[in-house]
């Protein structure tokens, strides 16, 4: 008999302050697994995806694909933090919660009264997952930013980008990826944990440290040896040549990767045996290495006149590490994609039938599917406020008309 692996965590309820990338990300995890997870958001202060380009189907808070995609398989509900009145129906919430989600800068949950130690008076057994940039903790602790804030104090932009001009950054919340899964990681952890002794814990989670994961061994060359890691492009320390070269067409690239001389000779094999490419100083790695910009120009004078994948297939078959440079229309057309089913197709109420990335594993065979789409703004209000805690229909007008709702 099949197990329903979308029930794990059925039972459990998360109060989800959380908002961008990372957090939801951690939370959709245990949603996708049968947690309740209940996205606590407001019209006051909307989370930064649901206002982001793209939209489908019309524009505004529910016509965002990119906030969708973390927010899978969730409950939600509209809670103005900020009105009085709302305090005392965060903390009934928050009673009946198993876990309580936030990245938000230290400090902020407990001028809003939603603070661990306050939170502990009603739910004793309560995991809160807090997820601020630098932690709770430290001289830096009150610093704001996102992923490409992050991605600086971590040492990524360092890194990314050619020897020769100015760090460039990867573009994106690069860090909310790294972050996210070691966090939902660890809360499954302390979740385990309560389930054992009956404790439940604060989990302070940097996400610059978790970031520092991303560096490879450009930390421990610092640590180890005194030496700073630089940015070096497309090139690595022990492979040549190691980089993206031009094919044929508008904007199609190949990624080339020769570590030994053995690869080499493949490579050799696979380009027809150049005469250039048979005489020193390339026929060894150090050669290779200390003409870099020549080989680079001569392998890319090779790929140009080529079709991307065509060359690809060549040169795996003659044991040399080659892949295309996808962009998205490629993905999407990727027929390893297709054959694991990666992109789910879900119903959502504003946007229609959208493809959504699935998660990145199966579990005895079997992919786990969320039920549903992320939720519209506030769609789950009267679910929440009027069914599981009871208020009435005139104590739920009376608090929407007030603004509580917002």
């Amino acid at each position: 008999m099949a197990y329903d692996y979308g029930s794990i965590f059925n039972g459990i309820r998360i109060a989800d302050f959380s908002w961008v990338i990372a957090a939801p990300l951690a939370t959709q995890y245990l949603a996708i697994h049968g947690a309740e997870v209940i996205r606590i958001e407001s019209t006051r202060r909307l989370d930064t995806l649901r206002t982001n380009l793209p939209m489908v189907n019309g524009v505004g808070p529910d016509h965002n694909p990119y906030y969708a995609s973390y927010n899978m398989n969730k409950l939600g509900i509209r809670l103005n933090l900020r009105h009085p009145r709302a305090l005392t129906l965060a903390r009934r919430l928050i009673s009946g919660c198993d876990a309580v989600v936030e990245n938000f800068t230290p400090g902020t949950m407990e001028r809003l009264g939603l603070g661990y130690s306050s939170l502990r008076e009603i739910r004793p057994d309560l995991v809160m997952l807090s997820m601020a940039l630098g932690g709770q903790t430290g001289p830096e602790s009150s610093y704001k930013g996102f992923g490409t804030v992050i991605q600086g104090s971590a040492g990524i932009t360092h890194l990314t980008g050619w020897p020769e001009r100015d760090p460039a950054g990867t573009g994106v919340a690069y860090t909310d990826f790294f972050s996210g899964p070691i966090a939902a990681s660890v809360l499954i952890a302390a979740l385990m944990l309560r389930q054992r002794t009956g404790r439940g814990q604060h989990i302070d989670l940097s996400q610059q440290e978790a970031s520092l994961y991303a560096l490879d061994a450009a930390l421990l060359q610092q640590i180890v040896n005194g030496d700073e890691a630089m940015r070096a492009g497309n090139r690595h320390p022990a492979a040549a040549p190691h980089g993206v070269y031009a094919c044929l067409g508008d904007d199609r690239w190949l990624a080339i990767a020769v570590f030994s001389d053995d690869q080499w000779r493949g490579f050799v094999e696979a380009a027809g045996r150049p005469n250039w490419a048979l005489q020193p100083p390339f026929t060894t790695f150090l050669g290779r290495k200390a003409h870099e910009d020549e080989l680079d120009r001569m392998v890319g004078e090779w790929t140009a006149a080529r079709d991307a994948h065509e060359t690809m297939l060549l040169l795996q078959k003659h044991g040399v590490a080659a892949g295309v440079v996808q962009d998205a229309r490629d993905i999407t057309r990727d027929p390893q994609l297709a054959f694991r089913h990666h992109f789910l197709n879900l119903d959502h109420p504003e946007m229609g039938e959208f493809p959504f990335d699935s998660l990145p594993y199966r579990m005895n065979g079997v992919q786990p599917v969320p039920a549903r789409a992320a939720p519209l703004l506030g769609q789950d209000n009267r679910r929440i406020f009027r069914d599981l805690l009871g208020l009435s229909e005139a104590q739920y007008a009376e608090l929407e008309a007030e603004g509580v709702f917002e």
